[in-house]
Order: C-alpha cells, then sequence, then structure tokens
C-alpha cells in the first residue's frame, strides 16, 4: 500500500518526513517540490512501506551512496603527489602513506554523504533528478542514517589523522586549516558552499592545494611549492567539471533559486566562462610543466588539450538554450575533456618514471 501525502514547510511534520524518522517502518519517497528553497515550500511525499521498496544489494546501495566513481577527485593527486616523489628518489614512511590514503577516502565518503544529506534536505537532490546519489530519494537510505554514516566516517578519518599529526606536528596547520574549511563547506544547512558564489573555492583548496600539500607534508616529505602548485592545477581542473555540471543544471537551479556562480553569471556568460577555464588549465599546465617537469612533454600534453577543446568550444558556442539534447552533447564533451587530461597527466607521469 502506498498514499500521497502533501506538506508544507510550516507543517510540524515536514522535517520528519524529510529525514525519514515518522515512521520506522515506511518511507517517505519526494514526488514534487514546489517553491523550493522559500517559505513557502511544499512537497509531496509517496508514502510506501520498507518491504514494498526495490532496494538493491548493499554492495549496490554501498557504492552508490558514496559515490565510488568519484573518488579519483581524491586518487588522482595522490597519484600524482607519489609519482613526483618517486622520480626525485625520495623515502616515505609507508605506514604514514597508507594512513593518508585510508583517513582521505574516509573524509571523503564523509563529504560525499554530507553533500547528500545536505542537499536532500536543501531541496537541490528534490528538485535535481540527476544530482547525488540517489540513495536518499529512492528510499534506500533515510537522510537521518545518511547524515549518522557521515559522522562515523568523519570520526574514522580524524582517528586516522591523529597520528599523523603526532609523528610529522607541521601538518597540524594544514589539517587544521582543511577542517575549518571542511567545517564551513559542509556544516552549514541553511548557507552552505554550493549555495554561494564563489563558494566553490571550498572544492578548490579542499581538493588541490591542501589535499596535494597534506600528503605531502604527511608522508613525510616537507613543506613543497611545487607539491602546492600541483595541487592547484589540479583543483583548477576539478573546478571546470563543477562549474560543467552547475552549467547542464542552469536552468532548473535558476528556477529553484539556488545561488552559484554559474547561475550568477547567466546562460550566454557561463559558456565563456568555460571555454575560459579550459584555455587558463592549458596554459597552467604548460606553466607548471616548463617549471617543474619535461618541457617537451608539458608542451605535447598543452596542445593536445587546445586541440581537443575547438569542438567543445565550438559546441558551446553554438548552443541556443540551456535545454535539450544539444546541452548535453556539451556537457558530455566537456567531461570527456577532463578525462582525457587525467589521462594524459598519468602517461606524462608514467613517462617520467622511466
Amino acid at each position: 500500500m502506498s498514499s500521497l501525502v502533501t506538506l508544507s514547510k510550516n507543517s510540524p511534520e515536514f522535517e520528519s518526513y524529510l529525514l525519514g524518522t515518522f515512521d520506522p517502518k515506511k518511507r517517505a519517497l519526494p514526488v514534487q517540490t514546489l517553491n523550493v528553497n522559500s517559505a513557502s515550500e511544499t512537497v509531496t511525499f509517496r508514502v510506501v512501506d520498507v518491504d514494498q521498496i526495490a532496494r538493491p544489494s548493499g554492495f549496490k546501495v554501498f557504492f552508490q551512496a558514496l559515490k565510488i566513481r568519484s573518488y579519483f577527485l581524491v586518487l588522482m593527486p595522490l597519484f600524482l603527489v607519489l609519482i613526483k616523489n618517486m622520480t626525485e628518489g625520495n623515502i616515505f614512511d609507508p605506514w604514514a602513506a597508507l594512513l593518508v590514503v585510508v583517513g582521505l577516502k574516509l573524509a571523503f565518503a564523509s563529504a560525499n554523504l554530507r553533500n547528500d544529506y545536505l542537499d536532500h534536505m536543501k531541496g537541490l537532490d528534490r528538485v535535481l533528478g540527476e544530482s547525488g546519489s540517489r540513495a536518499i530519494q529512492n528510499g534506500w537510505l533515510t537522510a537521518t542514517q545518511v547524515k549518522s554514516f557521515s559522522n562515523v566516517f568523519l570520526f574514522l578519518a580524524l582517528l586516522c589523522a591523529i597520528p599523523l599529526i603526532v609523528a610529522y606536528p607541521e601538518i597540524l596547520m594544514v589539517v587544521a586549516f582543511a577542517l575549518a574549511v571542511g567545517l564551513w563547506a559542509q556544516f552549514q544547512k541553511q548557507n552552505s558552499f554550493k549555495y554561494q558564489i564563489g563558494g566553490e573555492l571550498a572544492i578548490f583548496l579542499l581538493l588541490g592545494p591542501l589535499l596535494t600539500l597534506g600528503a605531502q607534508m604527511a608522508m613525510g616529505g616537507g613543506f613543497d611549492v611545487q607539491v602546492l602548485l600541483m595541487g592547484a592545477l589540479w583543483g583548477w581542473a576539478v573546478l571546470f567539471l563543477v562549474h560543467l555540471r552547475n552549467f547542464r543544471n542552469i536552468l532548473p537551479s535558476l528556477q529553484a533559486g539556488f545561488s552559484n556562480t554559474v547561475n550568477w553569471l547567466g546562460f550566454d556568460k557561463a559558456r565563456r566562462l568555460l571555454a575560459l577555464w579550459w584555455g587558463l588549465l592549458v596554459v597552467f599546465n604548460f606553466t607548471y610543466s616548463w617549471e617543474y617537469a619535461d618541457a617537451g612533454a608539458g608542451a605535447v600534453v598543452s596542445a593536445i588539450l587546445l586541440l581537443a577543446a575547438v569542438p567543445f568550444v565550438k559546441r558551446l558556442k553554438s548552443l541556443a538554450s540551456p535545454v535539450g539534447s544539444e546541452m548535453k552533447i556539451a556537457y558530455r564533451s566537456g567531461v570527456y575533456l577532463f578525462l582525457l587530461a587525467m589521462g594524459l597527466w598519468i602517461l606524462q607521469c608514467l613517462w617520467s618514471l622511466m
């Protein structure tokens, strides 16, 4: 049996239905959300028994809820740091390296789950059908469960950080700064960084220079300007992907009142932002390679990235509206560009080991 229930934001039961705490034997699946992100918000839920939900295997729920496919955002910069130090013959503490990898995976899992929780409560994942892991919206997990799992993973990540700080006290400032940025980014229910113009800076810092520098120092490598700039280059690339996803969702996000840099710029200026962002990425890649890596290989990689961007830029210029198949094609083209950059950087790193 299932039934439809419509609740307004000022209803005393509204939050319990979103959290999934209204009845332990039932799930409230959001069907329609009106006036999202406003005082007059209303949500229509389809209330079903838990045993009626077509729930996949526990492994698939785990895989999808944690968004395992996005873990390359953490693993790639760790790979770059490792290869850099291998080419220089630096010797690391292997146990510290293991703790860094495990701790960062746990912290990233916590961030992914916290994002899902916040985006569900805020309404983003209820309005954008392709946003988030969909574990909450499909009824596989409640919002409360997702929040609890996020806290557990965060606690375990902090446990991994303690011995690293004891062994290498110099990383305390990096960890403290990263924690401050993370708390600001993840734990603001009303004004999350994702709903602020320029809030993408938190992603840049956490997945860019703070990540690479923290990993370098935690492994016993000490402060390194090259690693800092390497992180900045990777963070810039990650923000291209973030802006691209926000561009794909620009119309529904604007209609829902969500704010970010792409929405603030508008459709036409956002197209220019993406083209300019990629152009600067190519420039930064060439400059970094010229200064710290193989200048010849860096020039080849930069040329490929520049030429490969031509079809993408043409698709952006030909877009007439933010909806339709052309928008999806442009989005996929941008994703392929990002994956191409990753592949070329991996090949460039492996080449440096020969």
